[in-house]
């Protein structure tokens, strides 16, 4: 009877997640059969080497189970985590929310990969804010619409500003009426909202989200991969592709990390599987973002790969570069441990 009971306990469902090594992509290569970046509008150049994306393959979550036989196994794996599904998901999300809104950061990702990029060359192009959702019974409901293209508050400019989201929001949190300028079917429209609190917060009830105008074109096919870790690696592929020389001169390299159309690189989830991964596939320099270093370095099998600490497009940039020609002493390293993440070690 014991030992029933102890089967039948390990095949039961458990609410956790599992986190494991996922695919990894050459942004500089193929998939499935066509190029996974492609620029048009502005002579390209050839590329050698890989310069990886990487992925963290989910078990369990929203509309799957996951067993407990599964998260001891995991438990005991080096390369896999085990997280409560109820730390990433509410417990209504189901299978297809999850698959819509990694969808919608991949999309998004990619937008601001080619502003970092055309940043990163001194390339110029413009901005948009747009209304991408009115929440329902806010003071933006039945005044502003979706598609609305917010031109200006309070009398300031916001139009083909960069920085126009924060703007909106400063305006929203400092102000009692906020003013609003609204192209919407060719024509301004002027809304005024007085914003309501919401948990302590000022806010008018809107989602909002930016419309890049590019001096290229770029394409991406990557259809059934989510979220928005794999940025710096496009943008720094877009760099590649766009500036004469192979940046990765022959070599493998990888890394992971969010980032914004500044160029600045942001952490992200899954590090430890993404390292794994990475060396799994023979890269032997891993970029990893500042916050993401003391995972990294704990996971990482420094006999056979570098790991590089980046904070900008333009530390990626220089790190893949200093590789290539095998000058890896004044890559910027992740601190050791106890190291004031804030500063790099050389």
């Amino acid at each position: 009877m014991t030992y029933a009971l102890i089967a039948l306990a390990v095949l039961l469902p458990v609410p956790y997640m599992l986190q494991l090594p996922g695919p990894v992509f050459n942004t500089l290569g193929d998939y499935r059969d066509k190029p996974m970046i492609s620029i048009s509008g502005a002579k390209t150049y050839p590329t050698d080497g890989e310069i990886d994306m990487l992925t963290v393959a989910v078990s369990g979550g929203p509309g799957r189970d996951t067993f407990a036989s599964q998260a001891l196994g995991a438990l005991l794996h080096g390369h896999e985590t085990v997280i409560p599904t109820e730390a990433y998901y509410p417990l209504d999300t189901t299978r297809e929310d999850v698959a819509a809104s990694n969808a919608v950061e991949m999309s998004s990702s990619q937008d601001v990969a080619v502003a970092a990029a055309m940043g990163q060359l001194g390339k110029s192009y413009t901005v948009h804010l747009l209304v991408d959702e009115v929440v329902s019974g806010s003071p933006a409901e039945g005044e502003l619409r979706k598609g609305d293209r917010i031109m200006s508050v309070n009398g300031k400019k916001l139009d083909s500003d960069p920085d126009a989201a924060q703007k909106l929001s400063e305006a929203v949190k400092s102000s009692d009426s906020v003013d609003l300028v609204v192209e919407r079917g060719g024509k301004n429209v002027d809304v005024s909202l007085k914003p309501a609190t919401v948990e302590g917060r000022k806010a008018i009830g809107i989602n909002m989200k930016q419309d890049f105008e590019f001096p290229v074109d770029v394409s991406f096919n990557v259809e059934g991969i989510g979220g928005p870790s794999a940025g710096t690696m496009f943008a720094l592929a877009i760099v590649d592709e766009l500036t004469p020389g192979a940046m990765a001169g022959g070599k493998h390299v990888a890394g992971t990390g969010e980032i914004d159309p500044a160029g600045n690189v942001g952490p992200i989830g899954g590090a430890r599987q993404k390292v794994a991964a990475a060396t799994a596939q023979g890269a032997t320099l891993f970029m990893s973002p500042a916050d993401n270093c003391a995972e990294v370095l704990k996971a990482a099998d420094q006999s056979k790969i570098t790991v590089a600490r980046i904070d900008t497009l333009a530390d990626a940039q220089n790190a893949v570069e200093k590789y290539a020609v095998g000058d890896t002493a004044d890559i910027p390293k992740c601190p050791a441990d106890g190291a004031d993440p804030n500063e790099k070690g050389q």
